[in-house]
């Protein structure tokens, strides 16, 4: 473990059946095996533009990642909003970043995973595979400033850093950009359009990364596995 990830975390068995903390940060780890017994109810909870979306992936896993991520993501929102799940109809930021009233939160899946993060305030998530052959480093010099490139020496540096950076353009909601170099996720706390955020991160599973960015410096942080 490196010193750009926290400690190791303890995640909680959550059954979407408790209302949540409104003062705290919520991590969801879902696996993507979720489908296979989410799939029949997920046509009665999903819009039907959502569901033609799903159809257009060319590759299996990524229709089940879409829609386990959009599933769970109404399941929770409905129940902190006291709704119906199928009355849970997004709208989106001008770079397709999914809103819900004043409820802040965020969906990321890679490989088994996906996660979803629920806060008071503006948050961000990103998981990524750690792959261990991938060929990171010509990609340095476009993605990372001189002093992140410092301090990425092996793979899984790059995807700590790589991870930050996403979290934190998710959290400002404005998805990746062309000038990533520019952005510097090198230290805990970073500024982003006059707004101070902490990022954090987490090696998972082995061979996951997590990482978060969120404006609520001092909030609690509570991790949860969600149960099927």
């Amino acid at each position: 473990m490196n010193n750009l990830i926290t400690d190791n975390i303890i995640w909680e068995d959550y059954y979407g059946e408790k209302m949540l903390a409104t003062d705290c940060i919520h991590v969801f780890k879902i696996s993507i095996n979720a489908y296979n017994e989410i799939e029949k109810s997920s046509k009665e909870v999903l819009q039907a533009d959502e569901l033609q979306k799903a159809e257009k992936f060319r590759q299996y896993d990524d229709k089940r990642r879409f829609i386990v991520g959009k599933f769970f993501s109404k399941m929770l929102l409905s129940k902190q909003a006291g709704l119906n799940a199928s009355d849970i109809i997004f709208s989106f930021n001008e770079n397709k970043k999914p809103c819900f009233k004043n409820y802040h939160f965020n969906i990321s899946h890679s490989g088994n995973f996906i996660v979803i993060i629920l806060g008071p305030l503006p948050v961000g998530v990103d998981i990524e595979l750690i792959k261990e052959n991938f060929d990171f480093k010509s990609l340095l010099p476009e993605c990372f400033n001189k002093t992140e490139i410092n301090k990425i020496n092996n793979i899984t540096d790059f995807y700590t850093f790589w991870t930050k950076k996403e979290a934190l353009l998710k959290a400002t909601g404005e998805g990746l950009v062309d000038n990533l170099n520019s952005i510097d996720c090198s230290e805990e706390f970073v500024t982003r359009f006059d707004s101070l955020y902490k990022l954090i991160s987490h090696q998972i599973e082995d061979n996951y990364l997590l990482s978060l960015a969120t404006t609520n410096l001092n909030n609690q942080h509570k991790y949860w596995d969600w149960k099927f």
